[in-house]
């Protein structure tokens, strides 16, 4: 507990210095929510990179890996996973919002859809980011803080002190600090997993003692299912309800795993750096090669191996891999990791608060409120969300992971109304929205959230948590994009708003065709399904046993699933690489995004209608809490 706190006041004062920094050179609200638009691409891939990878692949999944083994292969493939959404989004939806003038996905989604509803769903997905996703990270930090300190500091105590240090960087300095200081977390993250890696091989007695103490488990019996994919599928009630025969990491779940991870570059906070880049000229190199190469790397390796030794001793899991070095270096492997972490929540809490304050609140409820006022409004808001997180952790840690978890799939329900802003000119107003609404609910109806909330009032569902071993999220967008296509097919004459059609004319412009990229697209199409199928689909079967010989012993000296991820995430880069170059979809565009300006409008008064709004939102959620309370004590009395 010497070089802890040391350490900590270090990096504190750090953030604190690039906090003061970035709020000295704001001026006004967009300059505090957008850092005036001006990140260098390299910032933004970095910032990008770091918030999707670094806190969970070092939390989450070296303990799932030290857990339950290789059998959920997707997640060494979290590199390419995340890369793929990037190359089909980022470049468009930065242009429509150099085009529209917005800089938020909740804003984007008003001005192109002009739907209420698709603009409160994704506030409620921010707010679910910043809250519980990022709340359920920072919980296990605490934790992890409690048992480097020898419970000298309690859990409560250390998620106060991790948000107070959170609270006030993010506050400060807005997103120009939280967007060059989590370049610098980034790197701190991913050079933290690095290490970790290689004390883990150095304590393992090196790469061969590894893999021979997992062959030991791979012959067991009862282990050597660790090291399998257990089927394509397998139709079970899913979890809570009926359990699966070995275990419920079939090629289904892997792929609907990666899937609800792809949503994570839906999300408002991934939108929220994109569309604050100065230039779409480092997209492909940074899904390509930062994204893809650099951190898929510390996935298929660096989390591998770190969780592969806590499966062969259970007691060198991360925190007893940390407590076993010397005390200033675990506190410097701390504080890296806490680097990642917050950066992502940082980015989160950002987003979720201008989403609430500037998307929501102002436009509906005080459209003259002023920009000193916004950024004011937005700084307490931001301090009561985290709030609200720091509670959560401490007295609901079971309602915190089950929100946690809803955010993902949640979140990928969001690529609907992307697709059709960026891909699919065919998609209207009420397929995006209707299809979107019917995705939530697939996703609240296979999540404990969902039933748990529905056996409150007496209803039982017959399945549990992701039946047939699929993830919620596929269930959700199943749904999603079945109600969307049909509702869309029968809307076509509804047309979009003034600034929608403008945007698709413009991306139309764009990307009008190139005689090249039209040649290579059957290419690009074939490619990429073989890769999805092999790396995270049903192909992922034939890794267990690829590498093994006729004896059953490992050709390559590690574990063939582990061998199969490896080569399938070398394959994925050239994946990643071929839609960013060759089919343009992430290179530099060839035009320049000139802002669109609207025709002039009548303005309408407003300020009844507002304070009327006011008083509706009030007197509703004033009966909401009273038939809650009732309802809770009548349940409650049977």
């Amino acid at each position: 507990m010497i070089w802890l706190p040391l350490f900590g006041l270090c990096y504190a004062a750090a953030t604190l210095y690039w906090a003061r920094l970035g709020a000295r050179v704001n001026a006004g609200d967009r300059a505090f929510f957008t850092a005036g638009e001006g990140f260098s691409p390299w910032i933004s891939a970095l910032m990008i990179a770091g918030a999707s990878l670094s806190g969970w692949v070092a939390l989450a999944g070296t303990e799932e890996i030290g857990r339950h083994g290789f059998g959920l292969a997707a997640m060494l493939q979290a590199g390419i996973a995340l890369a793929l959404p990037g190359v089909v989004f980022f470049k468009r939806v930065w242009l429509l919002g150099r085009r529209l003038r917005v800089s938020s996905l909740a804003e984007l989604i008003r001005v192109y859809w002009q739907s209420e509803f698709l603009t409160a769903f994704a506030a409620i997905v921010a707010v679910l980011f910043a809250v519980a996703f990022a709340g359920l990270q920072m919980h296990a930090l605490s934790r992890l803080m409690v048992l480097l300190g020898g419970g000298v500091v309690s859990q409560e105590i250390a998620s106060v002190l991790l948000g107070l240090l959170l609270m006030g960087s993010v506050v400060i300095g807005g997103l120009r600090a939280t967007g060059y200081l989590g370049a610098i977390q980034a790197v701190l993250a991913a050079a933290a997993l690095v290490v970790l890696a290689v004390f883990s091989l150095i304590d393992a007695g090196g790469f061969g003692a590894l893999n021979a103490g997992l062959a030991k488990m791979a012959a067991d019996p009862a282990t050597a299912n660790r090291f399998i994919v257990a089927g394509v599928v397998q139709f079970i009630a899913g979890v809570g309800k009926q359990a699966a025969a070995g275990h419920g990491a079939t090629a289904l779940a892997n792929l609907s795993f990666a899937m609800a991870l792809m949503g994570l570059q839906a999300s408002p906070m991934i939108i929220k750096a994109v569309l604050s880049t100065s230039s779409a000229r480092g997209f492909a190199a940074g899904q390509t090669w930062l994204m893809a190469g650099a951190f898929g790397a510390l996935a298929a390796f660096c989390m591998a191996v770190i969780g592969a030794h806590a499966l062969v001793d259970p007691a060198l899991d991360l925190t007893g891999l940390m407590s076993a070095l010397s005390p200033w270096f675990s506190a410097w492997l701390f504080i890296s990791l806490l680097a990642g972490v917050q950066l992502m929540s940082g980015l989160a809490l950002l987003a979720a608060g201008e989403t609430l304050v500037r998307n929501i609140y102002k436009p509906v409820f005080h459209a003259s409120l002023s920009q000193r006022d916004t950024v004011t409004l937005t700084r307490v808001v931001i301090g009561l969300l985290l709030l609200a997180s720091v509670l959560m952790q401490a007295l609901t840690p079971v309602a915190l992971s089950l929100l946690a978890s809803l955010a993902l799939p949640l979140s990928f329900q969001l690529w609907t109304p992307l697709l059709g802003m960026t891909w699919l000119r065919w998609m209207t107003r009420a397929g995006a929205a209707t299809g979107v609404g019917f995705g939530m609910a697939g996703v609240l109806l296979t999540e404990p959230a969902g039933n748990i909330v529905l056996s409150f009032f007496g209803l039982d569902l017959p399945w549990g948590r992701n039946p047939w071993t699929i993830h919620s999220a596929v269930w959700g967008m199943v749904a999603n994009i079945i109600v969307a296509m049909l509702v869309s097919a029968f809307t076509q004459r509804r047309g979009l708003g003034e600034a929608g059609e403008e945007a698709r004319r413009f991306l139309l412009l764009q990307f009008g065709g190139n005689p090249r990229v039209r040649a290579l697209r059957s290419t690009a199409w074939s490619v990429t399904l073989a890769w999805l199928f092999l790396a995270l689909g049903p192909g992922l079967i034939f890794g267990n046993h690829a590498f093994t010989d006729i004896n059953g012993q490992w050709t390559l000296g590690m574990p063939s699933l582990w061998a199969w991820s490896v080569m399938l995430w070398v394959a994925g880069v050239g994946v990643v690489w071929f839609l960013s170059y060759k089919m343009e979809m992430a290179s530099p565009p060839t035009i320049e995004a000139q802002a669109y300006t609207p025709r002039p409008q009548l303005i309408q008064p407003r300020v009844e209608a507002e304070l009327a709004r006011r008083r509706a939102v009030i007197i509703a959620i004033a009966i909401g809490c009273s038939l809650a309370v009732i309802a809770a004590l009548s349940f409650g009395d049977v």
